[in-house]
């Protein structure tokens, strides 16, 4: 018989499974020949001069959060991690309902949608100290944190989220990856009940610039992702840079 970390695990991975179909995994994305959609770096400097956004925000069921890159000590953009900030949390989370895991996802060159299912992990940081607040994790519930957020003032989930950075270790350190999932899942149930997906950082700030995929067209389901995707043509690419920079925290 299967012990209850065993069963769990089942169910993560078939958590997993159902969020790659919904994702789009079989659907082909006409006419693309997308690869990677993040563009390396080795310092903000570079990021500025090639007009790339290093901060992004996604919003969708419930669920908000905002992406910022990875600078190590010495000042070098580390493609293997992101930031992640969750500002705005479904009430069943705040109520203890359900729990958080993050993914990754790409759209291959063939035009396809692929999941890794493989959780992520991450750990909770306060940004003021450096100082990890939980170890690495690939589910997070309210519970598992509330004293650490009492211990700091906090009483109320979103106030505490809302000051507090999400390191995550998205395994990817040439930037392969496009996509960064939020999948909030019924604690009885385990099932997903709201996911909200966001473009990783670094990209092209100018969607018109994002859209071109060296020459060929990007896949249509990550132009859609894009934070300006509604306001293309609307502003110089320097704007653009400095509308991506507000979603910095």
């Amino acid at each position: 018989m299967k012990n209850a970390k065993q069963i769990f695990t089942t169910l993560l991975t078939l958590g997993a499974l159902s969020l790659l179909t919904a994702c789009g995994s079989s659907n082909q994305v006409a006419g693309s020949t997308d690869s990677s959609s993040r563009t390396p770096v080795q310092d903000i400097g570079s990021a500025n001069s090639k007009a790339l956004a290093y901060c992004n925000q996604g919003s969708a069921n419930g669920l908000t959060g905002k992406l910022k890159v990875f600078v190590d000590s010495s000042k070098y953009v580390r493609m293997e991690y992101v930031y992640l900030r969750l500002t705005a949390l479904p009430e069943s989370f705040k109520t203890g309902g359900s729990y958080i895991s993050l993914w990754k996802w790409l759209a291959n060159p063939s035009g396809y949608t692929n999941l890794d299912t493989s959780a992520l992990n991450f750990a909770l940081m306060n940004p003021s100290t450096g100082q990890y607040l939980t170890g690495w994790k690939t589910t997070l519930k309210w519970s598992e944190v509330v004293n650490v957020a009492s211990s700091m003032g906090y009483t109320d989930p979103q106030n505490f989220f809302n000051n507090v950075n999400i390191l995550v270790d998205l395994k990817d350190q040439n930037g392969e990856y496009d996509v960064l999932k939020v999948a909030n899942y019924d604690a009885s149930t385990n099932k997903a009940i709201n996911t909200m997906d966001a473009l990783l950082p670094l990209f092209a700030a100018n969607p018109a610039d994002y859209a071109n995929d060296n020459g060929a067209t990007r896949a249509g389901v990550l132009q859609a992702l894009h934070p300006f995707k509604g306001k293309a043509g609307q502003f110089s690419t320097s704007q653009y840079q400095s509308m991506a920079n507000n979603f910095c925290f």
